[in-house]
């Protein structure tokens, strides 16, 4: 058995064992999402936060590469993020070049989408590193093959296009040299089109093409992190950091912060004055009635109480 909270709702979970893609909680989330969002976490506070805890911090602003809505959704409400798409709106290509994008975010966020993207990769490395902020960093989930070797396998793609022909999809491609090839040896995933496989990565090679795209810094996470079901055992999909420079808030996320943590002060400022109130209430509330019993015990011992007792007149203190 394996008993968890899953940190992108906070919902607990108890399964026989973790799989490799489908859904392990209601929510939507699988191993990989929730280590992405274990990382996100970990680089932006310093400790591993379920996301409906993070602090709404507008001036932290971030992309998602068709992020999964199960956590795009929150990072929509917590931050001023936004998740893209290659084939929709809001459309993002990130193999085309956006100089008026370059050095506007503090993070982008990339689950399983490198695999799919027409090569070369590099270029969507090195434009990923171009549009973060100089302590921007990129979170990214990347399936690897267990034989740790890389694999392109369309290395001479160029004007192509999928598609059907009889009961299977084929890849038309005309490379640079003019020649035409046809490939019918394809793998998809979760459909057609976008969600073609491009390449294998290996896990060695990451690091190596992270660096060569300009990041200075790239942590892998390896070890698993059952408590918030984060469960390696049959998963092949790599989740890591990738740093420009160490991340710092900006002076916009600074100052929200600052003005939570104020609030979070008022609030429990004014919690601990109500309490107090309470306590000196409930304090006076006893005072006034000890002295009542006080006073009911001296009048009990009046001798006319006790005459009138004797003579079944007065009140009974002792009923």
């Amino acid at each position: 058995m394996a008993p968890f909270n899953c940190n992108l709702c906070g919902a607990y979970n108890d399964l026989q064992q973790f799989a490799t893609e489908p859904a392990s909680c209601a929510c939507g989330s699988n191993v990989r999402s929730r280590a992405l969002i274990h990382l996100l976490s970990m680089e932006l506070f310093g400790r591993s936060l379920f996301l409906p805890e993070f602090p709404q911090l507008k001036g932290i602003r971030a992309l998602g590469m068709t992020d999964k809505e199960c956590y795009a959704k929150t990072l929509g409400e917590k931050f001023d993020y936004t998740n893209t798409y290659y084939d929709r709106e809001p459309r993002l290509d990130f193999t085309s070049a956006h100089p008026d994008l370059y050095g506007k975010y503090d993070f982008i966020l990339s689950s399983d989408v490198l695999e799919h993207v027409a090569p070369p990769v590099q270029r969507v490395m090195e434009e990923v590193h171009s549009m973060l902020k100089p302590t921007g960093f990129f979170g990214a989930t990347i399936p690897c093959n267990p034989d740790n070797r890389m694999r392109e396998h369309f290395p001479e793609l160029h004007e192509y296009r999928v598609v059907r022909l009889g009961h299977s999809p084929v890849l038309i491609n005309r490379r640079r040299d003019g020649l035409l090839e046809i490939r019918d040896d394809l793998s998809f995933h979760g459909g057609v089109g976008p969600t073609l496989e491009m390449r294998q990565f290996a896990v060695a090679f990451l690091e190596p093409m992270l660096e060569r795209a300009g990041f200075l810094e790239v942590q892998l996470l390896v070890d698993d992190v059952p408590p918030i079901g984060v469960v390696f055992d049959y998963d092949v999909s790599q989740p890591l950091i990738a740093r420009k420079d160490p991340f710092a808030l900006g002076p916009c996320a600074r100052n929200q912060m600052i003005d939570l943590w104020s609030a979070a002060g008022d609030r429990v400022s004014s919690e601990r004055q109500r309490a107090e109130v309470a306590e000196a209430r409930a304090t006076q509330c006893q005072e006034q009635v000890q002295l009542l019993g006080t006073k009911i015990g001296m009048a009990s011992r009046s001798r006319w109480v006790r005459l009138g007792r004797a003579l079944g007149l007065g009140p009974d203190f002792d009923a």
